[in-house]
């Protein structure tokens, strides 16, 4: 079976998981199915597709005051613009994750965030920028003890400075 069949597999697994949370009125699954829905398109490179299922979570998430699941779908709809080449409205969705995470306290997802966004700012030629970011992106990981990330994070500081 190749990789898109089992793509199209999961994602009639995840079409009747929608269904039945929708008949049961179980909204966190029920945004969780459109999340886990939009990650199947993004992974077949439908990405505005998946920024559609995308969004039908995130205002679920938004609806419960659901900070965390918040951050991880604006991150994905950020990653989705970015592949799609449209950096502004990457970079939008990753600032307003960001600041959805400090407002949760999540500070390591706020560090994952900041490295996506460095990324963004390198993809449109902003080091200064992506440099500024990643710099921060280190300085969070390093305070939640987080050394592979840290490591990785400044690895990218070399290669752009």
């Amino acid at each position: 079976m190749s990789q898109s069949n089992d793509y199209q597999a999961e994602l009639q697994i995840w079409q009747t998981h929608l269904a039945n949370a929708q008949l049961i009125g179980d909204r966190d699954f029920e945004a969780t199915a459109f999340t886990n829905i939009g990650a199947i398109h993004a992974f077949l490179n439908q990405y505005l597709r998946a920024i559609e299922f995308y969004h039908l979570g995130l205002n679920l998430f938004r609806e419960m005051r659901d900070r965390r699941q918040e951050v991880w779908v604006l991150n994905n709809i950020g990653t989705a613009y970015k592949n799609l080449n449209q950096y502004d409205k990457a970079v939008e969705a990753y600032q307003n994750a960001i600041t959805v995470s400090q407002l949760e306290g999540t500070l390591i997802r706020e560090g994952w965030v900041l490295k996506n966004l460095g990324h963004t700012y390198l993809s449109m030629s902003q080091h200064d920028k992506a440099i500024e970011v990643f710099q921060k992106a280190v300085m969070v990981f390093r305070v939640t003890n987080s050394t592979e990330e840290e490591a990785d994070v400044l690895k990218l500081l070399q290669e752009v400075q």
